[in-house]
């Protein structure tokens, strides 16, 4: 599954990048940081997100988004006993294999200042599927942005059960029509 999305991707966004139906559509670069029992097995993710964005009212807007992360594995040590006479510890090690999760989502932006413009907030919902045993999970996404002319800017928490991270966005505006 990763490596078809992955050949994919560049397509999907050329083919949105160029497409003038897509006016508010935006393609980023991700960092992810995991936190809590995540992090014990995982270290920072990398990977890349686009989203499509259309208005609702003044200032809200609806939101879509699919993203590509790939986790770093990490390899842990605990102690399992001692040796005998010395009492020193031995030690089991336990290599984690790389993670990659692809969220698919949707939600709402609310701006404070200007529609399309300056800082807002915004709430996704939607699926992280997983390999290497993750799995599918459904997960909420808070977060707060800023929005300049060209570029977007977000950081976000996703509270996804046990896979949590968060996450800092950094974003092109395709231009609109």
């Amino acid at each position: 599954m990763r490596t078809n999305f992955h050949k994919s991707l560049p397509t999907v966004l050329f083919v949105f990048a160029v497409a003038p139906a897509f006016s508010q559509f935006t393609g980023g670069l991700d960092l992810a940081i995991s936190t809590g029992n995540w992090s014990n097995s995982w270290g920072p993710g990398f990977g890349v997100s686009a989203r499509y964005e259309a208005p609702i009212h003044h200032k809200l807007n609806w939101t879509a988004s699919v993203g590509f992360l790939s986790f770093s594995g990490k390899t842990t040590s605990t102690i399992i006993g001692h040796a005998p006479g010395n009492g020193q510890p031995v030690y089991s090690s336990i290599s984690f294999p790389s993670e990659t999760v692809v969220p698919i989502t949707g939600g709402v932006k609310y701006y404070f200042q200007k529609s399309n413009k300056g800082l807002y907030c915004s709430l996704d919902i939607g699926l992280f599927i997983g390999n290497n045993g993750v799995g599918t999970k459904f997960g909420l996404s808070p977060a707060l942005g800023y929005r300049l002319e060209k570029f977007d800017f977000t950081i976000r928490f996703n509270a996804i059960s046990d896979l949590n991270y968060g996450g800092l966005r950094a974003a092109y505006i395709f231009p609109s029509k």
